[in-house]
């Protein structure tokens, strides 16, 4: 029996397969990034031209657009050929019309409606106006008048004012009947005057205003036993009444209540009156009295005073 000693013989071990690296994925990919950078700049590119297109029309519609306003500017077919005035019952539309075509342009674009309604509005009747063009060659206005509701006596006529004090036009027949006291103690000799002192004159005929309206509100009877109303001195209104010499002191404020004073304590001054006591004045500014101020007996003699309390 043979018997073999030795170490088994082995195969080799196959060296270790290194694959060689993808020499083509970095080439694949710059061409990829080549082409995306095309694409942006493509895009790029048409975006502009589509801005540029834009940009071009907007300028081809406003040169078209200036052109056009030009024309119709000076076109013959624009020019102003029907004012309509509505509104009016004092202010005689053809003066209205008269202003709008000697002080504006005769094209009707041309005209500024912002400086034709400051126009407009400084004539005495109008309070405001409203405008409309009508293409091709018309203007329509529509007037508010100011409405007549003080009278007032200035330079020693009778003037026609309204609430805001905006003297209108002399107190004739024509406008009718005005039953309320007359405002006196404005500012100005003539009526050229009152309007240069227009402000201040504003102001007293407010007050006057108010004053009226404070007693109409207690009683329409208080309003028509009042024949005038002086505003000489605005923080003391002083009112006649009808058939009475004798100035009423109401001061600057709570005319109705003061004057409510005074009617309720009629008896009083009737007492005065029928002990053959002239009166002078009336003066109600002081709470929870009457004083009564007596005209002077003799000249030269003091003035008389009578102070009596309020009845409660």
């Amino acid at each position: 029996m043979e018997i073999k000693t030795g170490t088994a013989h082995s195969e080799p071990e196959s060296p270790a397969v290194l694959v060689p690296p993808d020499r083509g994925r970095p080439a694949r990919k710059k061409a990829t990034q080549k082409l995306q950078r095309g694409r942006h700049v493509m895009a790029f590119l048409l975006a502009a031209l589509r801005v540029l297109a834009g940009v071009s029309l907007v300028a081809l519609c406003a040169v078209g657009g200036f052109a056009a306003y030009r024309y119709a500017q000076t076109a013959n077919i624009l020019a102003l050929r029907n004012v309509r005035v509505d509104g009016c019952g004092h202010m005689d539309p053809s003066a209205i019309e008269t202003i709008v075509r000697r002080d504006f342009p005769a094209n009707v674009l041309r005209i500024n409606l912002k400086q034709l309604r400051a126009r407009l509005e400084q004539e005495p009747w109008i309070r405001r106006v409203e405008l409309r063009r009508v293409l091709p060659a018309s203007l329509i206005i529509h007037v508010q008048e100011r409405v007549p509701s003080v009278i007032a006596e200035i330079g020693g006529e009778l003037e026609l004012l309204d609430d805001e004090g905006i003297l209108l036009d002399r107190c004739q027949p024509g406008y009718g009947k005005f039953d309320v006291p007359v405002f006196s103690g404005l500012r100005g000799e003539d009526p050229a005057g009152y309007r240069i002192l227009q402000e201040e004159n504003s102001s007293r005929v407010r007050i006057g205003v108010q004053v009226l309206k404070e007693l109409a509100a207690g009683s329409a009877d208080f309003t028509r036993a009042i024949s005038e109303i002086d505003l000489s001195d605005s923080g003391n209104v002083k009112v006649l009444l009808v058939d009475d010499t004798a100035e009423v002191f109401l001061g600057d404020r709570d005319f109705l209540k003061r004057f409510q004073m005074f009617i309720s304590n009629q008896s009083q001054y009737q007492d005065l009156k029928s002990q053959g006591k002239e009166i002078a004045a009336v003066d109600l500014r002081f709470d929870s009295q009457i004083w009564y101020r007596l005209k002077r007996p003799a000249a030269g003699q003091a003035e008389a005073k009578a102070k009596l309390s309020r009845n409660q």
